[in-house]
């Protein structure tokens, strides 16, 4: 069976799998009336909180009078071939049945929202009650009765079906998933199969837009993951200047610097678990190891507290200081690939990493000098660690430097959202958040260029340290509020 030839709208009950095929909805857009019975019929079903929605009626629009075209589309989940909600799962809370359908079970959840990130389609929804995540399964107890999902039998002109897909073939070929309204098919290989008359909606609707494609929403901080971000990076840049100064010194003066960077990653990793909605079992986030870079970040700032704990109890053993620094560099990398995800292309770039490590960079080495002990640093090392930090804050500048360069230049609704945003409502942070790192390098450059006394050098330090730390605390709120992701169209005003 082809994907083009596939027979729809019948029970799945007498459409039997044969090998290599899968379930999937279709929709045909110009059959479709906008009466959101779908949406309605979908809510009844599962009891969904009234304000979220598992399958959401949007609607696209184009043309010029009196040539104007307007279509609405219903989606829910895509049942996806790759799906990344599964994939990026910690918990494995997310399993692909025998017959395609993407399930979430409720009690693996931690409601860490990761596949919220994940999701270019905002499948998964948010049960603020419950406190974890939830998503259509295709009406799963309904297909095993016999019975079509609730959205294709409320449907009362036939626009949604459920119809069985050779896997393979569609994976060759799924250009039928696109159309205009809904984020590219590729990124997930989405199955949904969306038509305009029989044709194919993304070359027949062509020139259509989401009626909502001017509304541009600032996004949530996300405050624990801003403290736990931070100050594991401060954390790791501390433990790694002091271990290379340690190699230097025997470990003598290190006590202080060894014991505040520990102090940083142990609050960085309470923080995290604020942003859970069932923090009690967070330990459940190790379970994906295999695909999921949450999990490795759980797992490799865990190793980094217990290493960078006993380097803080014996700062002589400098070795012990080096593996700490390398387990929290890992950390700090596998932080970063968790934002390089194709549903938020601002965040899916090089910049990302680049920016994770030039923090640490930028703060970890003033933390470990303004911890010394007096007089017992080598002559010299005290501006190699100077002269990072300073590195650290350039490199952040021009990551600064090459977002602003992208998002005005790219023309995407996520870029010139992301653009909209930074140079709009947040515009002043983001002019004070790059005139704290020109400040802090500034400094940083008077204390190497210019002879002072112990106390006098240790004020602009300090002093730098505050100023390059309150624009990295700018700059990560920034990166939060101001991604724009992925999404399906929605309404003209917004439902609530």
């Amino acid at each position: 069976m082809t994907p083009a030839t596939a027979t729809a709208l019948a029970p799945p009950a007498l459409l039997p799998l044969e090998d290599g095929e899968q379930y999937r909805f279709t929709f045909a857009m110009d059959a479709c009336v906008g009466c959101h019975s779908c949406e309605v019929a979908c809510a009844e079903q599962n009891n969904t909180p009234v304000d979220k929605a598992w399958r959401r009626v949007g609607e696209l629009e184009g043309g010029a009078f009196p040539n104007t075209r307007r279509f609405s589309l219903s989606i829910a989940c895509n049942h996806c071939i790759e799906p990344t909600c599964l994939s990026g799962c910690p918990t494995n809370a997310y399993e692909k049945l025998p017959n395609g359908i993407v399930t979430h079970h409720a009690d693996e959840c931690v409601g860490c929202q990761y596949c919220m990130w994940n999701c270019p389609y905002e499948a998964p929804v948010f049960n603020e009650k419950h406190r974890i995540v939830s998503k259509c399964d295709m009406c799963q107890p309904r297909l095993e009765a016999g019975e079509n999902p609730a959205c294709v039998s409320a449907c009362p002109t036939q626009a949604i079906g459920v119809e069985a897909v050779n896997v393979e073939a569609w994976r060759a070929d799924h250009a039928q998933a696109d159309a205009p309204g809904l984020p590219p098919a590729h990124i997930t290989v989405s199955t949904t199969r969306v038509t305009v008359s029989g044709g194919t909606a993304a070359t027949s609707l062509v020139g259509l837009k989401p009626v909502d494609d001017h509304r541009i929403a600032r996004q949530d901080p996300h405050w624990p993951l801003i403290v736990l971000t931070l100050l594991t990076q401060l954390s790791v840049g501390a433990v790694g200047s002091a271990a290379l100064l340690g190699l230097a010194t025997g470990g003598r003066g290190l006590a202080g610097a060894a014991r505040d960077a520990f102090v940083a990653g142990v609050v960085a990793l309470g923080a995290s678990l604020f942003h859970l909605g069932r923090p009690t079992r967070a330990l459940k986030a190790l379970r994906n190891l295999r695909t999921s870079w949450l999990s490795r970040e759980v797992a490799l700032f865990s190793a980094f507290a217990v290493m960078s704990f006993a380097y803080a109890y014996r700062p002589s053993a400098a070795l012990v200081g080096v593996a700490a620094a390398a387990i929290g560099a890992a950390g700090v990398y596998a932080s970063a690939r968790l934002y390089l995800v194709p549903a938020r292309p601002v965040w899916n770039s090089l910049r990302t990493p680049v920016a994770f490590f030039a923090t640490a960079a930028a703060t970890g080495p003033l933390l470990t000098v303004l911890c010394l002990d007096r007089g017992t640093a080598p002559a010299g090392w005290t501006g190699v660690l100077v002269a990072l930090a300073a590195a650290g804050a350039l490199a952040q500048l021009g990551v600064q430097a090459h977002l602003l360069h992208t998002i005005r230049r790219r023309p995407d609704r996520q870029h010139r959202g992301t653009a909209e945003l930074t140079l709009g409502p947040f515009h002043t942070l983001f002019l004070l958040r790059v005139l704290a790192a020109v400040a802090g390098v500034a400094l940083l450059a008077s204390v190497a260029t210019t002879p002072l006394a112990g106390s006098a050098a240790g004020g602009r330090l300090a002093t730098a340290l505050a100023l390059l730390g309150a624009g990295e605390l700018a700059g990560r709120y920034l990166f939060y509020v101001t991604v724009v992701p992925y999404r399906i169209a929605g309404r003209f005003a917004p439902s609530r």
